[in-house]
């Protein structure tokens, strides 16, 4: 293993020993030292069992007239030496258990806090698959790290050390050598090959994050699979990424044989060289038949786990690769974070301005120094064609970007300078795709509000007038709405997104386009209860459906990324520039002279979904 390695294990090392053994949890430190304690006693138990075998032996075959007495005690003190040491390996095992799962979930808890906090590009440029795959692996590395580590490889080290010290004092420092480099010969040739082997386990791990990663997106797109007939091709793609992982998977497997061989020959010649040496100990009078046998038994008892060292080591190896993995998200930093010194927000008002506000995605200009106010209290629309910046102006609302230059600002506070939780807690937003949690309908409506009652969520049900098709469904608040709410037809997932948000109780709200997947009924009750709602607190409308916003205090039109009119909706339409030619096109279909002379369409044509 290179110096770099080396170190980059000792690192990770040092990184799990942060979860193992937490500094202040004096309870899992007693825990770990009385597991040590419980792991010295069995070994030292398990080394009185080869003497007291070879002590009963050597009192069978010294006579025909032997003490049934001290051949009984001899028996009984095997016995009792077997049944200590299989008390004390259980003991030690119930001991490490608890502090290897709360290792386990402690760095799982991190990886999955850490992810959450990281910004928006990060997981727009993800996978969700080869992401969730490489948490679980590494948290499951972590585990077998921690158990093996302390149940095999650790005992194993004691056990060495504890034959060598009996065989040097009871038989001299040959056998202690002989027995010390057979096994670091075992161990040096089972770290290089296995070294070898490591780089077929990664090039396999690729291949399996990237068939996992295949196989998730084609399962969350389903239906767009089904749509373009393109099942096929989803498999064939799938295929091509277990055809790698097949490939990687078979050189992996065989190269173990080189591993096996090798091993098996160095414990041969071990043991032979041992046997050999005790044989003519025997012949010289030095060794009795029993010494011989204690002999035979420590080395089998030395050598048999041994069997198992490569194994070990290769798949401790692989957990450090998946510990790696996983960490190494940690070392993702997020593009927005709170500054040092940011303060929670506290809104009195909710005046919310954009002060020439530039932004780009990379070398794409999207914002070109929009600036525009949403005084507290007031609605203020903002329309425009696709790819004029309204989506990027919710986003900087959230922070979930910053503007390269100029300042967003509520109340007159930098959102730079206050903390992202206590921003977003003041702001709910109904989205155009609302994605749901698999889960109850319930539960998604309080999605909004932590800890909010049973009446809460009927209440706010009730406003989104979603209530009476909720009280239709079996279950009721309990029925099950699948994966990203796939059960519920558009129109029902924007209402819950709009029950969701009159939870919340923001002191600001943002509607991307919440009504549009509704129907004119429906509509008209949400457009109704959104205005109740958001009554007298700031809002923010980006809308697509024009016939929505109409109401508005303030409508500003973007294009390409400027601010070109703004003003309400008789202004604009006096002025007949780009919000009446965008009024124009989606009033087509409206009563002759409706939008012609700039008033409002009536209720029929205003409920037409029709967009920019």
């Amino acid at each position: 293993m290179s110096q770099a390695n080396w170190q980059k294990t000792i690192g990770l090392l040092g990184e799990l020993m942060r979860y193992t053994a937490p500094r202040g949890n004096r309870r899992i430190r007693m825990r770990i030292m009385a597991a040590f304690g419980c792991l010295v006693a069995s070994k030292s138990a398990n080394m009185m069992t080869p003497l007291l075998y070879g002590a009963a032996v050597d009192l069978v075959n010294g006579s025909s007239g032997f003490a049934m007495s001290a051949l009984g005690v001899l028996v009984a003190g095997y016995a009792l030496a077997r049944l200590g040491q299989q008390v004390f390996a259980e003991a030690k095992q119930y001991l490490f258990a608890k502090v290897a799962q709360r290792a386990v979930r402690g760095a799982a808890m991190t990886a999955f806090r850490y992810l959450h906090s990281l910004s928006l590009q990060f997981h727009m440029d993800r996978q969700t698959g080869g992401m969730t795959r490489a948490i679980d692996r590494g948290a499951k590395g972590i585990e077998f790290m921690l158990t093996i580590a302390f149940f095999e490889v650790l005992p194993l080290f004691v056990e060495v050390v504890f034959v060598s010290i009996i065989l040097w004092s009871l038989f001299g420092g040959a056998y202690a050598a002989v027995t010390f480099i057979t096994v670091l010969a075992y161990i040096c040739f089972t770290i290089r090959v296995t070294e070898w082997r490591i780089r077929f386990r990664r090039a396999m791990n690729t291949a399996d994050e990237a068939a996992a990663t295949r196989a998730v997106d084609s399962f969350l797109n389903y239906e767009t699979v089904k749509y373009f007939n393109a099942e096929e091709v989803e498999a064939q793609r799938y295929d091509e990424a277990m055809k790698t992982y097949e490939k990687m998977a078979v050189k992996s497997t065989t190269s173990l044989s080189v591993v096996n061989i090798g091993q098996g020959g160095i414990i041969a010649i071990g043991l032979m060289i041992m046997m050999i040496m005790a044989g003519f100990d025997i012949q010289n009078g030095q060794l009795t038949i029993g010494d011989f046998v204690a002999v035979n038994t420590y080395l089998l008892q030395l050598y048999l786990p041994l069997n198992f060292l490569g194994w070990v080591y290769r798949e401790l190896r692989q957990a450090l690769v998946d510990m790696e993995r996983m960490f190494g998200l940690l070392d993702e930093k997020p593009d927005i974070a709170d500054r040092d010194g940011a303060a929670p927000l506290v809104i009195s008002g909710g005046d919310l301005v954009f002060d020439n506000v530039h932004f780009s995605y990379g070398d794409r200009a999207i914002l070109k120094g929009v600036s525009f106010r949403v005084p507290a209290g007031k609605r203020v629309a903002i329309v425009g064609p696709s790819g004029s910046g309204k989506t990027t102006i919710s986003r900087l609302l959230f922070r979930f970007y910053d503007p390269q230059s100029g300042a967003v600002r509520l109340d007159g506070k930098d959102l730079r300078d206050v903390t992202q939780n206590s921003l977003r807690a003041a702001i709910a937003i109904v989205p155009q795709d609302t994605v749901m949690f698999n889960a109850s309908i319930g539960y998604n409506i309080g999605y909004g509000r932590e800890n909010a009652t049973q009446a809460d969520i009927e209440n706010a049900a009730r406003l989104a007038a979603i209530d009476r098709f909720i009280a239709k469904l079996p279950q009721g608040y309990e029925t099950m709405v699948g994966e990203r709410g796939l059960k519920l037809s558009g129109g029902e997932k924007q209402r819950v997104a709009i029950a969701r948000a009159i939870l919340k109780r923001p002191s600001v709200f943002l509607f991307d386009e919440a009504t549009s997947a509704l129907d004119s009924r429906t509509e008209k009750e949400i457009q109704q209860a959104l205005n109740d709602v958001s009554e007298n607190q700031t809002t923010l409308m980006i809308a697509h459906r024009l016939s929505t916003i109409v109401h508005a205090d303030e409508i500003i039109v973007l294009a390409e990324g400027e601010v070109t009119e703004r003003g309400t909706h008789q202004d604009l339409m006096r002025k007949q520039g780009l919000y009446y030619a965008m009024w124009q096109r989606q009033s087509s279909g409206f009563a002759t002279g409706s939008s012609a002379t700039g008033a409002l369409p009536s209720d029929d044509a205003a409920s037409q979904e029709v967009y920019i």
